[in-house]
């Protein structure tokens, strides 16, 4: 067996192990080496962020069609731009991550851009800190509106299975680390801010001042949002003062899982709240 075929069989085994193991390390560091030290409401938050996580899992596993599948089929019937061009093997793994990490910048910015998906998002913009737990906090809705372009562009690119399965695995990681309250050396982070999506670049884009929400979009690697005009590179206010969030809804209604689910995709309730909850 091929380490290609090894990746793609054992790929969805290695991301429930990796996220369960990576959740607990990085809950862990937290504690340890905080970015943000204020009051993070782990007794308020973490209830409804690993409620909604479990939700989405859930959803995940009965989605009928995944980007994987999809790239599955289209290498059985040839179809897709990679399965007609003969490139090298490397050139056709670069062109999968690159095209594959357009598609989450792509649906993210359309997620912030169109008004009925913003909707279904702003759920996991409401978090009003930035944690591990915050990683899945979303509707489940946003797997099926991410397929409607996702799907299609897999399919046009024949994008390689096992390369496509090699970045669900990156984002796994690189999503559960880019949300988490860990401190990172500053000048590491200078760095590799270019390079992958860092915590305190990942921060900017949940701050409740809405130029900074509207930017690095990006959840692997931030490519797109640099060729894009997107990326920002630190907040206005800086990572410790700066106010997570959104302030349409802040306090207790940002905290409640039924009705984050149900009628926050058509209620707006500004200022419901304005303290947090301690």
């Amino acid at each position: 067996m091929s380490t290609a075929e090894w990746i793609l069989k054992n790929g969805d085994s290695l991301q429930v192990a990796g996220f369960f193991s990576i959740l607990a390390v990085l809950a862990a560091a937290e504690r340890l080496a905080p970015r943000r030290t204020g009051a993070m409401n782990r007794r308020t938050r973490w209830p409804v962020n690993f409620f909604l996580t479990l939700v989405n899992l859930t959803a995940m596993s009965a989605l009928p069609v995944s980007f994987i599948g999809a790239a599955v089929w289209a290498q059985s019937h040839g179809v897709g731009l990679l399965h007609r061009l003969a490139l090298p093997p490397i050139a056709a793994v670069a062109i999968t991550l690159l095209v594959r990490a357009f598609i989450s910048f792509f649906t993210h910015y359309l997620n912030h851009m169109v008004p009925l998906f913003w909707r279904v998002h702003r759920i996991h913009h409401l978090d009003t800190e930035l944690d591990v737990s915050t990683t899945v906090r979303f509707h489940p809705l946003e797997f099926v509106i991410g397929g409607v372009p996702g799907v299609p562009i897999v399919v046009a690119f024949g994008l390689a299975p096992w390369a496509l399965m090699l970045y669900e695995l990156l984002d796994v990681a690189v999503t559960l680390w880019s949300h988490s309250n860990v401190r990172l050396p500053a000048a590491a982070n200078r760095v590799l801010r270019y390079l992958i999506v860092t915590p305190d670049t990942h921060r900017v884009h949940h701050s409740a001042w809405q130029p900074e929400t509207n930017s690095n979009f990006g959840a692997v690697f931030p490519i797109w949002d640099v060729v894009f005009g997107t990326f920002r590179a630190e907040p206005r206010d800086g990572h410790e003062r700066m106010r997570l969030g959104l302030d349409e809804v802040r306090g207790g209604d940002a905290q409640r899982p039924l009705w984050l689910l149900g009628r926050a995709l058509i209620e707006r309730r500004d200022s419901v709240e304005r303290d947090e909850i301690v």
